[in-house]
Formats: structure tokens, C-alpha cells, sequence
């Protein structure tokens, strides 16, 4: 069984403990200059990230520990710990063990898949915004990118999806929960859309923020795998675990499509990384404390939404999405002035604005100085 962890372990080597300030439910209230982060005042050069989907809390201190660690013998090659994660992860998914591979993120992966497919040449069918690795891997080898706008409610429609489909169509690229626009895919729907789909074409799901949802209309698709060699499935580490720079992600697929993803991937895992995944995937109190704040963030964001009165997506994920009403870089610049970095202009949606959950402290200080800003 996990043991137990503290609060206060919990945050051992994040920002906070860092700087040494603990910032409290006043802390948008302060001024930026008393504001930490990373152990420095933020500024315009250190900013509080809200940008690219990061666990703001860190690795978990215990694969932290097991990381440092493993240090000491990464001079000796080590065959086996990536069997091991590999085998825990599809005991946890419930799926044969020859139907995962681990590999350096998921980026790898998208990478991969967009070049397995974009090899055979034909039509890439990805909805429109949506995450772009898999299109740009697939267009460098050939292939023709269909963008499928989603639906005025900014959902994906799967009937949309499917009409944009032609007879040289050799992939379909769903990201669900999508990004930036954080919504899902009703479950029965797409494990439908997924069987239908997959009989002429390969489908691509990207659950990249899989671990943050709590909506029942929700599932994931990794069940389908073992049965339909067309169907591949994308996690990673780097968002709730914080291994955005450590690398560490999966592709759960039919063993034979696996072996074809071999051919287009660099086999770079390390043994920390592996070492810490496994410490990390395994704890799921913590796994659970990060879901709760992100969670607490988010209702922070919601709350000014409903006040100001401004259009907004609900949340499966670390981020959300809102129309400002005005281009998306006045905002990511002027925020940046009081030291908030919020996400890049969409061109589908140049006045909505992406913001990353932060902790709840740092998301007050932001409601703060967007109202004075532009409320």
C-alpha cells in the first residue's frame, strides 16, 4: 500500500518551499514584487507559468528521491526497469502486457504515428484547433492534413469527423481531453466512431490528460487495443506526474502496430526516468492532490468568468479556455507584464485566451490583476 505523505512533503521542492513563502489565501493581494517563483520575484522574466499545461506542484518528492538516486549506478546499461513500467502500466489498464510500450513522452509517439501514417501518403483527419505533433510528423512525409473546425459549442463532432473522411484517408487524430479547448468525447460515441473508423483507417487518441478527468461521459479507449491493430492510444507522464523534462510516456497498441511504431522511434527512455515513473504511478494519493487543486484552481477561474460575464470552457483538464473579447496576444502581454505567462494566439479562435491551472494562490493573483486589467 502507498504510504501516506504529508502536505508539506507534498510541496518539499516546489516553488513555494523554494523561496521559502508559503503564500497565503491573501496572496492576490500582493504585490508582484513580494510574489516568488522558483525562488526568484516574478517578473516579466519570471513569470508564473500558465502556458504549457504543467503540474505547478512537481515531480512527486518520492520518485524525486528514487530519481536522485538511481543516479548513482546510470553509468550501467539496465535492460529490465522499462519491462517492469511496462508491464505495471498495462496490469493498471488491464490489457495484455505486448500492448504497451514505454518510450521518452509521448511526443515520440505522436511523432511516430504521424509518420506511420504519413508514409503511406492519403488524408490525416485531426479536428481544428487541436494539439499539432502528429500533423506536422505526418505532412513532412507526405501526407494531406484535413482540419475539421469543431462545433460552435467548441466540442469535436464526430459526424463532422467522419463526413471530412475520403477514400485515401489513412489516419484519424482525436486529442481527448482536447487541447487547448479542453472538452471531451462522450464515450459511447467514440468507442462506436473508434470500431467503425478503424476498419479502413487508423485512429489516433491522444489522452494525454487523461488522469484529470472527472466526468462519467468520459472514457478511455485503451480496451480497444487488444482486438483491432488500428486503433493506438497515447499517455503520458509529463502532465499530472511533472515529467515534462524527464520524458517519460506510452502507446498502448495491437502488438503488431507496435512493432511498426518501433521502426520510427529513438528508444531514448533513461533508467532515473523509468525509476521515478514507477515510484510515481504508482502513488495515487498523490496523483489525487493534484487533480484537488487543480480542480480548486479552476473554480477560481470559473468564479471571476461568471462575475465578468465572459464565455468559458469547464474544464476536463489543467487548463481552461475563454473568449477575452480581445486578441489573445493583448492579454498574454499584458499579463506578462505582472509576470503571468498565459497561452499563444489560436488562429481558429484569435480571442480566446488558454491558462494553465497554477497553484490557487497563484491563480487568485491572476483574477486580480486581469480584473483590474480588463474587467
Amino acid at each position: 500500500m502507498t504510504e501516506k505523505i504529508t502536505r508539506r512533503e507534498w510541496l518539499v521542492g516546489t516553488t513555494a518551499i523554494a523561496s521559502g513563502v508559503m503564500l497565503t489565501n491573501a496572496a492576490s493581494g500582493q504585490e508582484m514584487s513580494e510574489m516568488m517563483n522558483m525562488g526568484k520575484p516574478i517578473s516579466k522574466d519570471n513569470p508564473i507559468r500558465m502556458t504549457n499545461n504543467e503540474n505547478p506542484y512537481g515531480i512527486n518528492p518520492k520518485a524525486m528521491e528514487v530519481i536522485l538516486e538511481s543516479y548513482k549506478v546510470a553509468h550501467l546499461y539496465n535492460f529490465t526497469m522499462g519491462r517492469k513500467l511496462t508491464n505495471m502500466i498495462a496490469d493498471m489498464e488491464g490489457i495484455p502486457q505486448d500492448c504497451v510500450v514505454v518510450g521518452a513522452g509521448s511526443g515520440e509517439f505522436l511523432m511516430a504515428s504521424g509518420a506511420l501514417c504519413g508514409v503511406k501518403g492519403g488524408d490525416v483527419i485531426v479536428p481544428n484547433p487541436t494539439f499539432g505533433s502528429i500533423t506536422r510528423s505526418a505532412a513532412a512525409l507526405g501526407a494531406n492534413i484535413i482540419r475539421v473546425p469543431v462545433e460552435e459549442d467548441l466540442t469535436i463532432s464526430l459526424t463532422s469527423m467522419k463526413n471530412a473522411m475520403t477514400p485515401d484517408t489513412t489516419c484519424v487524430y482525436l486529442c481527448n481531453p482536447n487541447n487547448p479547448i479542453p472538452s471531451i468525447i462522450e464515450k459511447t460515441s467514440l468507442e462506436e466512431f473508434c470500431l467503425e473508423v478503424s476498419k479502413t483507417a487508423m485512429v489516433v487518441i491522444d489522452e494525454a490528460y487523461y488522469e484529470y478527468v472527472r466526468d462519467d461521459n468520459f472514457s478511455t479507449m485503451a480496451h480497444l487495443v487488444a482486438d483491432n491493430p488500428n486503433i493506438i492510444i497515447l499517455r503520458t507522464a509529463s502532465k499530472i506526474h511533472g515529467f515534462a523534462n524527464v520524458r517519460i510516456g506510452f502507446a498502448f497498441a495491437h502488438p503488431d502496430t507496435l512493432k511498426e511504431l518501433r521502426t520510427f522511434r529513438s528508444s531514448t527512455t533513461s533508467f532515473p526516468a523509468l525509476m521515478g515513473a514507477v515510484v510515481s504511478y504508482e502513488d495515487k494519493e498523490y496523483q489525487k492532490f493534484i487533480v484537488d487543486k487543480n480542480y480548486e484552481s479552476l473554480e477560481i477561474l470559473y468564479e471571476m468568468f461568471e462575475e465578468l460575464g465572459l464565455r468559458y470552457i469547464k474544464s476536463n483538464a489543467n487548463f481552461t479556455f475563454f473568449h477575452a473579447g480581445r486578441d489573445a496576444m493583448e492579454v498574454r502581454e499584458k499579463l506578462l507584464e505582472y509576470g503571468i505567462l498565459v497561452g499563444r494566439r489560436y488562429d481558429t479562435h484569435p480571442d480566446w485566451v488558454r491558462v494553465s491551472t497554477a497553484k490557487p494562490e497563484e491563480m487568485k493573483y491572476l483574477v486580480e490583476v486581469y480584473k483590474r486589467e480588463f474587467g
